[in-house]
């Protein structure tokens, strides 16, 4: 899905690689492009996806993009799992995928297993796609509101922390273009200030890939693929997660919403929400990220910092082995959350 183009009048989306529009909307069956074949399921035409029948032109799609080694695919793969159940009962929806446990969806819940069971594992480097297609994890969200069911489809698409450390890399990803919002993690341990601490710990860090360059990156792609004039800011909301939050809980007080597990009423709290992007930018600003701060207020209309922990502890960062204590997933959900209450689709709590 990541790869399908702007709808036509018609309600066909272009495929950017270059071919003719393909109807993504038709009911029963598609045509493959590749090899003329008739599927009786409704399929993504560029990844070969499945579709869930409720897919219409507003279905949302997030791109969740990174530096390397700022933990993109651990956070998706236990995100997977936070959607369809965690997140399933907080709001009572129905979350899951429409292709079942097939695809991404399966590398993902493989990922969350391995990382899981005693002695863990963490998942291996995303290689780089350049061109290549790859598969999106697609989810189905329904649930009823105020006596009325809703439904909305969104996608996620894993790329390697390359794709984007370069301008020419970053233009090569053409979902990014067609993207409802975008996620951009950042290494905390990546920060000027915090290089001595990354050493002690045994971690390594690029100083040629860092979350100035990500941000620089996706805010070029951004800017070229949904036409924003000079001087303007980027209308796509995006969300700037910082990783591995649990190894700086030590730097904010034990109280503080930062460090308190995620709200369980279906509502999403802004306040709570605010209170995090207050701090997480006064974090960012200790850490020598000041710069990064001011090119987000410049470059975009809607932001939003969060601090989040997929693994809820510390790994032992030389083996890539989970803590003895296993996953306890920290705020996992709060940027899909926040994306989806920006757009409407869940209710806010106001300030």
């Amino acid at each position: 899905m990541p790869s399908i183009g702007p709808v036509d009048e018609a309600g066909n989306r272009s495929d950017p690689s270059g071919g003719h529009a393909v109807d993504i909307l038709a009911k029963s069956s598609a045509i493959c492009q590749g090899c003329g074949g008739e599927s009786g399921v409704r399929m993504c035409p560029a990844c070969h996806s499945l579709l869930p029948r409720s897919l219409d032109n507003s279905s949302p799609m997030f791109g969740l993009v990174g530096v390397r080694s700022s933990g993109k695919t651990v956070l998706l793969s236990v995100l997977h799992k936070e959607l369809i159940r965690t997140v399933a009962r907080r709001f009572d929806a129905s979350i899951d995928t429409p292709g079942g446990s097939a695809g991404f969806a399966r590398e993902l819940a493989n990922n969350e297993e391995n990382m899981g069971r005693s002695g863990g594992v963490l998942p291996s480097q995303t290689q780089a796609t350049g061109r290549t297609k790859k598969e999106p994890a697609v989810y189905e969200w329904k649930y009823t509101r105020k006596g009325k069911t809703q439904s909305t489809i969104f996608s996620f698409y894993d790329s390697a922390g390359e794709d984007i450390s370069s301008q020419a890399a970053a233009m090569e990803q053409q979902y990014l273009g067609e993207s409802s919002g975008v996620i951009l993690l950042l290494d905390p341990f990546a920060f000027p200030e915090n290089q001595v601490a990354a050493r002690e710990k045994g971690i390594t860090t690029d100083p040629h890939n860092t979350p100035e360059d990500a941000l620089d990156g996706i805010t070029y792609v951004l800017q070229e693929k949904h036409k924003v004039k000079p001087n303007k800011k980027i209308k796509v909301p995006l969300a700037v997660v910082v990783s591995k939050i649990d190894a700086f809980f030590d730097q904010v007080p034990a109280n503080h919403p930062l460090r308190q597990a995620q709200s369980a009423e279906n509502t999403f709290d802004e306040a709570e929400s605010q209170t995090i992007h207050d701090h997480m930018a006064s974090l960012i600003t200790q850490w020598g990220g000041d710069n990064l701060l001011r090119k987000l207020n410049e470059n975009y209309e809607t932001f939003r910092l969060i601090g989040v922990s997929a693994l809820g502890a510390e790994p032992d960062y030389q083996s890539g082995t989970v803590s003895s204590r296993g996953l306890l997933p920290h705020r996992v959900a709060d940027p899909i959350l926040w994306l989806l209450s920006n757009s409407g689709f869940i209710p806010v709590k106001k300030v």
